[in-house]
């Protein structure tokens, strides 16, 4: 059927001619910002020259200004173009813009490419993307619908659906729907389902494209995996870049065209590589000591090898081929999401590659990134703590701990800017501290930190339990660490429980977390449980579901009060969270196994705020059925674990229900017509 777009257009212009806003169609609205930025950016269709949206509205509260970009379509089908997680398509498979197919051919997508170069580049906080789509039935009538969605600084390739409608009226400049629209369009943008359903969504495109990133470099490159983590890792680091506070490229990305497979000394593509890897930590300000050692780390891998020399069947470097995956496959996903922990996601989807000894037995794996918020949220996580994780993995724990003291500082400096500048970058190199033994998750540890926020200026590579002092990485100060969070691996002595002892003998105040078998609450740590009682209390003992890990370990996590000897009257909170909200698969070939199917943070939150005597806001857990208050004994050092009473005696109700339901069967058989003994 042949398109119906310049009815559709009618339609939709002759409404938002009534709407009271500033407006304008295609070539004929005219703003400066918008103009300069859509000339620069390809058109929908790819083409140079830029491209306009078929209609531009620019709407206020007197407060901000959002313009608001107007798609139009006429054919059946042609609003909007989803992927299986729901979220508009931008790209392709190949992390290119879809040109093609999803932005010229459907209205939402096609608005929300142009609002999308908007929001990169311009003043606009925020750009609303709208796509109009008619089609005309069987009867001759025509039906439109409207579809919209709101962009943000933040994430601006990651739409936010605000609403469909069969009209315009709710972007009318009356009340009440103006005062509605800009309420709707901060509240949707805060929303803690939305943003956890996005967070997980973005998790699960990020592991697809490692898997298949891992999966190509292997097959073609038959490189051993410890190379092949340290090449992602200094390929990321070469093709992400550095900006200063102004948006402006102070280090460039590295082009792959720039990799020319020359042979000359100095300029080979693992040279070119080495190069920008080396101005990207020096703009980090990382450590000089630490710099070296990166670089000494990753020459190897790019310099000192057959992997930077091309044979006479090659048109290219397998050190380009590598590194032109990386920038095509990760960089645009690294661009889209912002995902706090990035690198973690790719340690745990390259663990499966690495020789680990003992792995499997340590549970080398990453801690859910909403398992370490909640970790720090236990642990009261301010701007002002320090914190350490002795066995680091990937970061995530740090990482974690250091965003929520960024927003902390953002909070309480909001005023001050210096100050808030000068409390972030002490946050960054003061007051976080990692150590990891292993070499190859050490460094990806510290990529994690580097690429996350630049907290990685104390990332030590040591044994905690034997060599490490408990002091800085670059001075021989003592880390005076208040917030210890850990998720140790499992094999160590007493379930992991031993990094427990030895850093609280490091620590002397404020609380610890620690996620463990839970085997180490109920035997497997008893010795070294009573000596932690001597000097530390513990808080609460939380039983996790069985299937947070992929080993199907059950868990429990375990907090402390640091430096305050346990009594043996103390109450601990003793709370089950097995069911805490989400959904788990681990299906193997499933893009998302993780579904929020019942209000997970909410449950999150409940537990934090019982522990933390806040007042609750939901109703998911209640005293004496899903969690206690209960006591353990300080000598025992096995009576740690939730494990639900059971009040055995019974009750005058008991005995009620029991003739109750008697005389009930009684009543029945009688009308029966049964006979019963005098």
């Amino acid at each position: 059927m042949a398109s119906i777009e310049p009815i559709v257009k009618s339609w939709a212009d002759t409404q938002i001619d009534n709407l009271g806003w500033q407006h304008g169609p295609e070539q004929t609205f005219k703003n400066e910002q918008i103009d300069e930025v859509l000339s620069n950016n390809l058109s929908k269709q790819g083409g140079e020259g830029g491209g306009r949206p078929d209609h531009t509205i620019m709407i206020t509260d007197g407060d901000k200004t959002i313009p608001v970009f107007v798609e139009y379509k006429g054919s059946k089908n042609k609003l909007v173009k989803l992927d299986k997680q729901g979220l508009v398509i931008l790209r392709g498979n190949n992390g290119y813009f879809d040109f093609k197919s999803a932005i010229p051919q459907y209205a939402v997508n096609g608005a929300v490419y142009y609002a999308m170069n908007t929001v990169k580049d311009t003043d606009f906080q925020e750009v609303i993307a709208i796509g109009v789509n008619g089609v005309k039935d069987t009867t001759g009538n025509i039906k439109c619908e409207i579809s919209a969605y709101i962009l943000n600084k933040r994430d601006p390739e990651l739409p936010i659906h605000l609403g469909n409608y069969e009209n315009f009226d709710f972007l009318k400049n009356i009340e009440p729907q103006k005062d509605q629209l800009f309420q709707k369009i901060s509240d949707i943008q805060t929303d803690p389902k939305e943003l956890e359903q996005r967070a997980i969504r973005d998790d699960a495109k990020i592991e697809s494209v490692l898997q298949e990133l891992n999966q190509k470099i292997h097959d073609e490159q038959q490189i051993i995996p410890s190379q092949r983590i340290n090449m992602v890792a200094g390929a990321l680091m070469a093709g992400v870049g550095v900006k200063n506070n102004n948006g402006d490229w102070v280090v460039s990305r590295l082009d792959p065209s720039e990799l020319t497979g020359s042979s000359e000394d100095g300029n080979t593509d693992g040279d070119k590589i080495i190069n920008k890897i080396r101005n990207f930590l020096k703009k980090r300000n990382l450590p000089e000591q630490k710099q070296r050692q990166i670089l000494n780390v990753l020459k190897t891998n790019f310099i000192n090898n057959n992997l930077n020399q091309k044979s006479i069947n090659e048109t290219q470097t397998p050190i380009k081929s590598i590194y032109k995956e990386v920038y095509d496959k990760l960089i645009p996903i690294y661009d889209v999401t912002g995902i706090n922990d990035f690198t973690g996601k790719l340690f745990n989807v390259m663990n499966s590659w690495v020789d680990i000894p003992d792995g499997g037995a340590n549970d080398v794996v990453l801690t859910p990134r909403y398992i370490t918020n909640f970790m720090t949220d236990l642990t009261q996580v301010n701007m002002n703590s320090y914190v350490w994780d002795w066995a680091l993995g990937s970061g995530g724990f740090l990482i974690s701990a250091m965003n929520k003291m960024i927003s902390d500082a953002h909070e309480q400096y909001s005023s001050d800017l210096t100050q808030q500048r000068e409390k972030i970058e002490n946050i960054k190199t003061k007051q976080l501290l990692g150590v990891e033994l292993l070499p190859n998750v050490y460094m990806l540890a510290v990529l994690n930190m580097i690429l996350m926020g630049d907290g990685s200026s104390n990332i030590v590579n040591d044994n905690s339990l034997t060599n490490y002092e408990g002091k800085y990485a670059y001075n021989e100060d003592p880390f005076p660490a208040d917030v210890f969070l850990l998720n140790p691996p499992y094999s160590a002595e007493g379930n992991g429980m031993i990094f427990v002892e030895k850093a609280f003998e490091k620590q002397k105040k404020g609380y610890g977390a620690v996620i463990v078998q839970d085997s180490a609450g109920s035997g497997r740590a008893t010795e070294i449980n009573k000596r932690i009682l001597k000097h530390n209390k513990l808080k609460a003992s939380i039983k996790m579901p069985g299937d947070l890990f992929k080993a199907s370990v059950q868990t429990s996590i375990y907090l402390f009060e640091v430096g305050t000897p346990h009594k043996e009257n103390d109450n601990v909170y003793f709370i089950d969270l097995r069911e805490d909200g989400y959904t788990r698969t681990n299906r193997k070939k499933a893009k998302i196994n993780l579904h929020n199917s019942n209000d997970a943070k909410g449950h999150y939150q409940e537990v934090v705020d019982i522990i933390l005597d806040h007042a609750k806001k939901t109703d998911y857990f209640n005293e004496g059925d899903n969690y206690y208050k209960g006591t353990i004994n300080p000598n025992n050092g096995n009576d740690w674990n939730y494990n639900k009473k059971i009040d055995t005696k019974p009750t005058f109700d008991d005995f009620r229900k029991t003739v109750s339901d008697y005389l009930a069967w009684e009543v029945s058989e009688l009308l029966k017509g049964e006979t019963f003994p005098k």
